[in-house]
């Protein structure tokens, strides 16, 4: 610690705990991140089909003999780019609940799909694969996964992404990127995205929070999954800039109507919603 003028404290440097008295050197260490199961495998695994809209999106997985379990993507699917976060954090609450891997798999049979993450039908049939590299060839065959990048890599929210032990690839457009975090326990704050004359999807900010992201109506179709690639980008570009989430929210509001994304009305009434949560069954009506 450096001394400020007119500061007559003399900063510790012993090597051990500072006396009693001293001032604390810094913040509390952060407590710790909760942890799904891992990643890797060497051995086969047991695996399921997750489907949105009837479009298979990825399979989730669990290893035969050790405590493995994850989600992989289809990367041809059209939709599901958000669904490798929805599996991450229901595998976490799984873990934490006790449940083996196998367990875990199973455990969401016949559940209502969810918006983003997609479901899996209750009468899917569980399959086998040699290996965790025999599944990826029949979810993405001919692929070769690009090289990590060196350096440490983070989540759109600031998170620590540890690719030794952590997931598949989440989605072309969360890694790597500038952007919004898209998760808030708050209100929101929503308007609707209409896309030629129908609503597609809503344009949340966090009232409290630097938090917005595009929710897609599940009962849009693929317009409705096809808007949400140039909203994320017109949202990575406002954070990139500094705006506030609550200004990103309104800035094209009234704006010329995209062809792939649609538009804010200028009418559009701003709505809020106690949760997110509250939105996503708004958006599931």
């Amino acid at each position: 610690m450096r001394s400020m003028p007119g500061d007559d404290r003399t900063p510790w440097a012993g090597g051990g705990p500072p006396p009693p008295g001293a001032e604390p050197s810094g913040p509390p260490a952060p407590g710790p991140v909760p942890e799904g199961y891992p990643s890797a495998t060497g051995g086969a695994v047991r695996y399921l089909p997750v489907t949105a809209g009837g479009e298979v999106i990825g399979f989730l997985w669990a290893g035969e003999a050790d405590d493995a379990a994850g989600f992989l993507r289809r990367l041809s699917a059209t939709s599901g780019f958000r669904a490798p976060l929805t599996w991450q954090k229901r595998f976490v609450e799984a873990k934490q609940a006790g449940l083996g891997p196998l367990e875990a798999l199973r455990r969401w049979a016949g559940s209502p799909e969810d918006p983003e993450g997609g479901g899996i039908a209750a009468d899917a049939d569980e399959q086998r694969a040699g290996s965790l590299d025999e599944l990826r060839g029949i979810a993405n065959p001919g692929h070769q996964e690009a090289p990590v990048p060196e350096g440490p890599q983070f989540t759109p929210d600031g998170v620590p992404l540890d690719r030794s032990r952590g997931w598949e690839p989440l989605s072309p457009l969360t890694l790597d990127k500038p952007g919004y975090a898209f998760d808030t326990d708050t209100a929101v704050r929503y308007l609707p995205v209409v896309r030629n004359g129908d609503v597609v999807g809503y344009l949340w900010a966090s009232e409290t929070e630097n938090a917005a992201d595009y929710q897609r109506r599940a009962h849009g179709g693929p317009a409705a999954f096809e808007a949400g690639g140039p909203w994320l980008r017109r949202l990575e570009d406002a954070a990139r800039e500094g705006l506030p989430a609550l200004d990103a929210l309104r800035r094209w509001k009234g704006a010329p109507e995209d062809p792939v994304g649609g538009t804010i009305p200028a009418d559009a009434e701003e709505r809020t919603a106690a949760s997110l949560e509250e939105l996503k069954g708004l958006a599931r009506e």
